[in-house]
């Protein structure tokens, strides 16, 4: 396709969504009628992992490539598509980050369990929570090797991919152009944390999706926010194998004082590379 460099914000936004809409019907109904060609019920999970990766493909991967290479007349500028140059203090800073990020969410999700109250729509949002959490165990069900690489691709590898692609490359890109760079990462770590569609869970997704936001503007590369979403997916994934297939809900530190010392970590490393950037 040919770049339009002079479309307005608008006409790429609007463009932006019409993409979503139409892979996400085109590539989901793919994967539909293949769950249902090859498996009695599309609660079965091979089925549903057809599901889950063409409907990932379709939403998250697919348009915001189409995006890059449609509007922009400099495609990776836009998506940071280009490796980052990280110097030795900066590896650093993304190790301390990375350990800090652990205790941080285990903080935040005690956090996020406390400060709901007894009401009706809680009880609705925990309805919505476990209906997401009943998918994920028929997806990690009976996990041998073969469906723990195939639950691999599915819920590490395409997932940091395309969610950072989509998130980080594209919807921050497109707040950044309106909004100065700390709005565009605050509004696209909110859409993050919505899209999850795990309100329970919503602080600390949102926590992830602000340290991503700004390791990808600190450093100018998606590859970096990509990195550590796949780190934390797959420690998921490897904790749910060698727990028989059980997603681990709460660390055994969670509401204790080392969860609480896993803020001042990150924010060690988020100074280090904010110093850095700005040096």
């Amino acid at each position: 396709m040919q770049n339009h460099p002079s479309w307005s914000p608008v006409r790429i936004v609007a463009s932006f969504i019409l993409v979503i809409i139409l892979s996400s019907l085109l590539i989901g109904g793919i994967g539909f009628i293949i769950a249902t060609a090859a498996y009695d019920n599309v609660t079965e999970p091979g089925a549903m992992r057809w599901l889950q990766l063409t409907n990932s493909l379709g939403v998250f991967l697919v348009p915001p490539l189409v995006l890059m290479w449609w509007s922009k007349s400099s495609p990776q500028t836009f998506l940071g598509w280009r490796g980052a140059k990280i110097g030795p203090s900066s590896w650093s800073a993304l190790l301390i980050i990375i350990a800090g990020s652990f205790f941080t969410i285990d903080a935040l999700a005690h956090i996020n369990a406390v400060l709901l109250p007894e009401a009706p729509w809680v009880e609705n949002l925990k309805a919505q929570e476990a209906t997401v959490k009943l998918a994920l165990d028929i997806l990690l069900s009976d996990m041998v090797p073969t469906t723990l690489l195939a639950n691999a691709l599915i819920m590490v590898v395409v997932p940091a991919v395309g969610e950072e692609l989509f998130f980080r490359g594209a919807v921050q890109s497109l707040l950044g152009q309106k909004f100065n760079h700390h709005l565009a990462i605050l509004g696209t770590a909110l859409f993050f944390a919505l899209g999850h569609m795990q309100p329970l869970s919503v602080l600390p997704i949102l926590f992830m999706g602000v340290v991503f936001g700004y390791l990808k503007h600190w450093t100018g590369s998606i590859w970096v926010p990509i990195g550590l979403h796949f780190i934390n997916n797959a420690t998921a994934l490897g904790s749910a194998y060698l727990n028989d297939g059980n997603l681990l809900e709460e660390s055994t530190m969670a509401g204790s004082i080392w969860s609480y010392a896993g803020p001042i970590l990150v924010l060690v490393g988020l100074y280090t590379m904010w110093n850095k950037h700005t040096a």
